[in-house]
C-alpha cells in the first residue's frame, strides 16, 4: 500500500487554506445545526458534521475520483519527509442552508471548537499555514477565528507506519461560548486512513469491545442511515440504512478481535 509521489501537486496545496468553493476538488466536512431542518424541534441547537463526502476520494487508483471505493482514505507516500500524507477531508461551515447554518456572529455568538478526542499515536492533521497541528487527544483548534471557514487539514502519518497500519482521527465539536444560548456538542465523528477497521470498531481504536457496543447502544434501533452521517459512525456495518440485530452479530463475530 506504498503510493509514491502520485499526487504532487496536490501535496502542495494541501499546505494551505483555499478560499471557500462549491468546487473544491477535496473533501470536506460540513458542519451546522439543526440536523433535520425542521425548526422547532429537538436539534434546533446541535451541532452536527456532514459526513456525505467522507471517503469519497478513497481509490488510491483514481484520487481525484468521487468513487467512495473505500471506507479510508488511502495514504501517499512523500519521499521528501520520509512521511505518509493526504490533505483531506477539511472542515467548513454550513452557508448555504438558511436552517442549518449557525446564527450570530462567528467568535462573539458562538465559538465552533474542534477537538481531536481520540488519534493514532504518531499521527497528525496539520495546517502549516495558519499553524494548526492536532496530534493528541485534547488539542483544538478555534473554526470560530478563522478569515475562511473552508479549512483544509493535510494528515501525516509516520513511515513505515502510514503504509500498512490503521491511522484514525476522532472530531467533537462543541460551543465554547457559555452565554446560556450555547450549542449543544456534535456527535464524535471519526475519520480512518489506510486501511479499514474491523466492522463493529465504531469506536475506532483497533479492538472491537465494551465500548463500541456502547456505541451501538446509542445508535440502536436506527433507521435511514446514509453517508450523510457515515451509516451511524459505521454501526451500520452492512450499510443497508439499519442498525440492528446483523449489525450486533458481525459486531459480535469480531469480538475482541484487534485489526492487523
Amino acid at each position: 500500500m506504498k503510493f509514491l509521489n502520485v499526487m504532487p501537486t496536490i501535496v502542495m496545496a494541501l499546505l494551505i487554506s483555499l478560499p471557500a468553493s462549491a468546487d473544491c476538488p477535496f473533501d470536506h466536512l460540513p458542519f451546522g445545526c439543526n440536523k433535520d431542518g425542521i425548526v422547532g424541534t429537538d436539534d434546533d441547537k446541535k451541532l452536527f458534521v456532514d459526513c456525505t463526502q467522507k471517503y469519497r476520494h478513497s481509490d488510491p487508483e483514481h484520487s481525484g475520483d468521487p468513487t467512495w471505493l473505500n471506507w479510508y482514505y488511502p495514504m501517499y507516500y512523500n519521499e521528501r519527509y520520509d512521511r505518509y500524507q493526504i490533505g483531506e477531508p477539511g472542515f467548513d461551515s454550513i452557508t448555504d442552508d438558511q436552517d442549518r447554518r449557525l446564527a450570530g456572529v462567528p467568535d462573539v455568538d458562538y465559538r465552533i471548537m474542534i477537538e481531536c478526542v481520540s488519534i493514532t499515536p504518531g499521527f497528525a492533521a496539520k495546517n502549516t499555514a495558519i499553524g494548526i497541528t492536532l496530534d493528541e487527544a485534547g488539542d483544538s483548534l478555534n473554526h470560530s477565528v478563522l478569515s475562511d471557514s473552508h479549512l483544509h487539514l493535510q494528515y501525516r502519518a509516520p513511515a513505515p507506519a502510514g503504509a500498512a497500519e490503521l491511522q484514525w482521527i476522532t472530531y467533537q465539536l462543541y460551543d465554547a461560548i457559555a452565554d446560556g444560548n450555547q450549542y449543544e456538542p456534535s456527535e464524535p465523528i471519526t475519520v480512518v486512513f489506510v486501511t479499514k477497521p474491523l466492522a463493529g470498531d465504531i469506536v475506532v481504536d483497533g479492538i472491537v469491545d465494551m465500548f463500541d457496543l456502547a456505541a451501538m447502544a446509542h445508535y440502536w434501533p436506527a433507521v435511514n442511515g446514509a453517508n450523510s452521517n457515515d451509516y451511524y459512525e459505521r454501526a451500520d456495518a452492512d450499510r443497508n440504512g439499519l442498525v440492528d440485530f446483523t449489525d450486533l452479530a458481525i459486531l459480535a463475530s469480531n469480538w475482541l478481535c484487534f485489526t492487523e
